[in-house]
């Protein structure tokens, strides 16, 4: 099926690209350059099927001689970077046959002549042998940048370097009308316009690149490739007006083309540190990496020596913690459990509370109709609870003494002496280093932070010793722990 299809490439010197070179692979033939002083040899390409040069009336009898007309081509030019050529690449039609594309391409390359007056060749392959068995007809318009005339070549066709003029849309344009021209009796048109100026729903379709089509040629698949082929199905289902199917194929769309921009991020995030490692190893790749215009990341900072001796001293430390993980649990950071508190206890506890329970009275309210004959209500009579019960929800002055002196004794158990003092400053301090030192690091901050806080008892005791850490000390400090009031206690209050 005829496909539209028209690029405009340009060929210039501070790409180190050449004239003589393009041509000579275009047209499959070996042409010396005078500029570089090389032969470029392409005789062996078997895909050229036709190749003419086209030239305006008043043009010297030497144009057309292939390789004298593009070496004054290169000639012409005298600056480093110039432009030296341009090219119109189309694609040609599969329903006409070899004799009819190349009257195509004729009629085509005589236009481009009469309006600019420079010098075409013009270059048609059946693209076979890239392809293989799948034909991929083209042709390659070489233009000269300057117009031909019986002096040779004059004043440069700037005209086709500035978007403003236009001439660009003009030739897309003018392609499609003239290959719709050729194609009028077989009821084919192409359209030059996009899919969206054309008020199309189908989405197009992305350029693979030279990498990607090779990888694909082989049977490897590729993300440019699945992107392809997942556009292709989203057309065929638009067809089909089905919305939910469309919703699900632009959902796969948006995954795939999310995962691609993933990697691409990716890819040129690490790209500036790779070329860091390889500036020694590889000064080649260095260089192409330079030439692709991707940076250098930034030196990793360097850690100072007072960071490093702090470093290693926290890290034996810390690795001998880790070694001696304490499987105690559900305890006090001290290693003392605390007693637990009975029902009984909890109510001695609340003084204050009132010892009777009395229920409110409650009023129902029926919605049953008039007609029907409603219960008397009986009156609802306080409940009371029997003397004994009673009895033993009155405080006991005297449990409630014992209580109190426990409490004391606890409070002066967990008074600590000046030497657990010390102790208990010098584990803070190591939380503290350790918290600075690994404030980049949240998990082995965690790990060797909880890795302390389990082997406190031992600690404390003395059978694990932390070693000297330079810290302010704190004055004395008395702890007083109360135990957790009981969940009776909270209902009650």
């Amino acid at each position: 099926m005829a496909i539209y299809h028209l690029s405009v490439k340009t060929f210039s010197r501070s790409k180190g690209q050449s004239a003589t070179a393009a041509i000579a692979y275009r047209a499959g033939a070996k042409i010396k350059c005078e500029h570089e002083g090389r032969t470029h040899d392409y005789t062996k390409k078997n895909d050229v099927l036709h190749s003419e040069i086209f030239l305006p009336a008043n043009a010297p009898s030497w144009a057309t001689d292939r390789e004298q007309l593009w070496n004054e081509v290169e000639k012409a030019e005298k600056r480093k970077n110039s432009t030296i050529a341009r090219e119109f690449e189309v694609a040609l039609p599969n329903e006409l046959n070899e004799a009819q594309r190349i009257e195509l391409v004729q009629d085509f390359a005589q236009q481009i002549v009469a309006r600019h007056g420079c010098a075409v060749d013009a270059h048609l392959h059946n693209g076979q042998n890239m392809y293989e068995s799948k034909e991929n007809h083209h042709a390659h318009i070489m233009l000269s940048t300057r117009q031909l005339e019986q002096d040779g070549f004059t004043k440069k066709t700037r005209e086709l370097d500035e978007k403003k003029s236009g001439e660009v849309v003009y030739w897309r344009e003018q392609w499609a009308k003239t290959a719709n021209e050729h194609l009028r009796e077989y009821g084919i048109e192409i359209d030059h316009r996009s899919l969206k100026d054309q008020g199309l729903e189908r989405e197009p379709t992305i350029k693979l690149g030279v990498a990607a089509s090779a990888l694909e040629r082989k049977g490897i698949k590729t993300d440019r490739g699945d992107i392809n082929r997942e556009v292709a199905k989203y057309n065929k289902v638009i067809k089909t007006n089905n919305n939910d199917k469309i919703n699900d194929f632009r959902k796969v769309q948006i995954k795939h083309a999310t995962e691609f921009y993933n990697k691409v991020w990716h890819t040129k995030k690490e790209l500036p540190k790779h070329k860091r490692k390889i500036a020694e190893k590889f000064p080649n790749l260095y260089q192409a990496f330079d030439d692709l215009g991707i940076p250098t990341a930034e030196p990793e900072p360097i850690r100072s020596i007072d960071y490093e001796q702090e470093r290693k001293r926290i890290e034996p430390v810390s690795a001998r913690l880790d070694r001696q993980i304490s499987t105690e649990r559900h305890s006090n950071e001290r290693g003392r459990e605390l007693p637990p508190v009975s029902s009984s206890e909890s109510n001695e506890l609340g003084q204050g509370h009132n010892s009777e329970v009395r229920l409110t009275d409650q009023t129902v309210t029926s919605t049953a109709p008039r007609d029907i004959a409603e219960r008397p209500q009986q009156p609802v009579e306080p409940h009371k609870l029997p003397q004994a019960t009673q009895a033993s929800l009155q405080p006991d002055n005297q449990a409630i003494a014992a209580k109190k002196k426990g409490l004391t004794q606890q409070t002066e158990l967990t008074t600590e002496s000046p030497e657990q003092e010390a102790i208990r400053a010098s584990i803070e301090g190591a939380r503290r280093v350790i918290s600075e030192v690994y404030a980049n690091e949240p998990e082995k901050r965690k790990k060797m932070l909880k890795a302390i806080d389990d082997k406190i008892p031992d600690i404390m005791s003395g059978k694990v010793v932390l070693p000297p850490i330079e810290i302010k000390t704190t004055p004395e400090r008395v702890v007083v722990r109360t135990p957790k009031p009981s969940k009776d206690q909270d209902i009650e209050r």
